[in-house]
């Protein structure tokens, strides 16, 4: 086994474990989802059972919507809780939210929080999914290895972009560009090593 075969053996490793590991974080994300969706069904499914208890935390202080953190890392911050501060114009969405405004408002939330799971777990996938083409290629430097890592980047680019913020995505769009120059190059360098061989 030559230098060439020893590396290109070691990518296909790497790419199994990568493989693995998405496929877990995919798993996890669909458990999350899953939880978070019931999570928001039994706010809705018991507003009666739940809305004076999560009236009389926040009115005792147990509940700071102000300050959620854990040490001294602020974790998430939510605004709008004060049910006064929520209208709306569908008429069943608004007597929800006059009728019991907490279970509407955290039911909500838990719902948002399952749809950027259920995201994250389709990006998990297509990881897996890149990780596994690779492994299949005789090299990571064919035009369907290239096209589909850029393809994966660029979608994980505009997540970071509408998710942790613009600096984020546009570092991820920059990685990808660089990335996409460096398999670019690399699949030059394999023509060409084919052809002289």
């Amino acid at each position: 086994m030559n230098d060439q075969d020893k590396k290109i053996a070691k990518i296909k490793n790497n790419c199994r474990i990568g493989k693995v590991i998405a496929t877990i974080m995919c798993i996890i994300c669909i458990c999350g989802c899953v939880l978070s969706a019931i999570g928001g069904i039994a706010m809705y499914a018991n507003s009666e059972e739940w809305e004076p208890k999560i009236a009389q935390a926040i009115e005792e202080g147990k509940i700071d919507t102000d300050k959620v953190s854990i040490g001294t890392a602020k974790m998430f911050h939510i605004e709008g809780i004060d049910p006064d501060d929520w209208e709306s114009d569908v008429p069943a969405i608004q007597e929800a939210l006059t009728n019991r405004p907490y279970t509407t408002i955290y039911g909500g939330y838990c719902f948002g929080i399952a749809a950027v799971i259920a995201v994250c777990a389709v990006l998990m996938k297509l990881i897996s999914g890149t990780f596994a083409i690779i492994e299949k290629e005789d090299n990571p430097f064919t035009d369907k290895v290239i096209k589909r890592v850029t393809v994966v980047m660029i979608i994980v680019s505009a997540f970071l972009f509408f998710t942790a913020g613009a600096s984020f995505g546009i570092l991820g769009g920059l990685v990808t560009l660089v990335v996409y120059s460096i398999l670019d190059y690399g699949k030059t360098l394999q023509i060409q090593s084919d052809e002289t061989l």
